[in-house]
């Protein structure tokens, strides 16, 4: 790894989660002097301060994902808009059960929903929502999670998802299964994305749908030049799909175009036409040439009489 890898986002998620160093350079697999450097880099943009040898804090510009600027890596992916569903435990499924866990608790709670009889309440600035059967947990506003990929930016999503139910587990005192989780809810986009921020300068709108509905659209959330976004069911898999689509398109300077692989391949045709013609006439001249030789065995023989 050299120091042009960008480091910058995977070091400031893993400070969130842990402070020892060591650690994070082991999980990152770089090496303690590119670590150092990238550290001093975050530290002179006021993304982390320095609490002691080796001990590094993040600062509140963190928490405002707009702010990251140079640190966004072209077409890179953006995790955003999460709605987690989990299942509720059986011994607070019952709507009494849980409005007087909450009342015991002293933790606050809204009614709302469509009937206003579901109670909601916050845990570490995310509403959850206690459901008939589930627990559903909406992220923060304008809350990001960057990384190589859509996987790895859900990587991030689901490491701050898990401290939340550590602490919902603790306010409720009640087993959470962690396993059981499912994602009711992603969106993902390749960020300062080309294409994106050509269509918005023309003030021109992508809004692609199938039969499953919407699944790809221009945005600039983040007002970055724009983004590549997808949306839906399946759009993690399809962001990943997109992602290397596009990285592949880049990479042969966008040559290969459809109408160039139609080009190519009628030109192979051509080819294999002509190979043929070819071959059908080599095989004529080698029938040729063995009926002359035959007969030149018959004259040979004559002669040889």
């Amino acid at each position: 790894m050299t120091r042009n890898s960008n480091f910058y986002l995977p070091i400031l998620n893993e400070l969130k989660l842990k402070t020892n160093l060591s650690n994070i350079q082991k999980k990152l697999s770089i090496s303690k002097q590119n670590l150092s450097y990238h550290l001093r880099e975050l530290k002179k943009q006021g993304f982390i301060i320095q609490k002691g040898r080796g001990w590094y804090e993040l600062t509140n510009k963190v928490k405002d994902s707009t702010k990251y600027g140079k640190l966004l890596v072209k077409d890179s992916s953006r995790g955003h808009g999460y709605i987690w569903e989990l299942k509720l435990p059986q011994e607070i499924k019952d709507w009494d059960k849980r409005i007087e866990v909450l009342k015991q608790k002293g933790i606050h709670f809204n009614l709302v929903g469509a009937l206003k009889t579901t109670p909601r309440i916050k845990v570490l600035g995310r509403k959850v929502w206690l459901c008939n059967d589930h627990l559903r947990i909406f992220d923060k506003p304008n809350q990001s999670y960057y990384g190589k990929t859509a996987i790895e930016s859900r990587k991030y999503a689901m490491q701050e998802v898990i401290l939340l139910l550590q602490v919902l587990e603790t306010k409720l005192g009640i087993s959470l299964n962690i396993s059981d989780i499912y994602h009711k809810k992603e969106h993902y986009a390749l960020i300062k994305n080309d294409l994106a921020i050509e269509h918005n300068k023309r003030g021109e709108l992508i809004h692609i749908s199938d039969k499953d509905g919407e699944w790809l659209l221009v945005d600039d959330s983040l007002e970055q030049g724009g983004e590549l976004e997808t949306i839906g069911k399946k759009s993690l898999v399809t962001n990943v799909k997109l992602q290397k689509w596009w990285n592949d398109k880049k990479e042969h300077d966008f040559k290969i175009t459809d109408t160039f692989l139609l080009e190519r391949m009628n030109q192979v045709t051509e080819n294999q036409m002509a190979f043929a013609q070819n071959l059908e006439s080599h095989i004529e001249a080698i029938k040729t040439l063995s009926k002359a030789v035959k007969e030149l065995k018959e004259e040979v023989k004559k002669f040889k009489k």
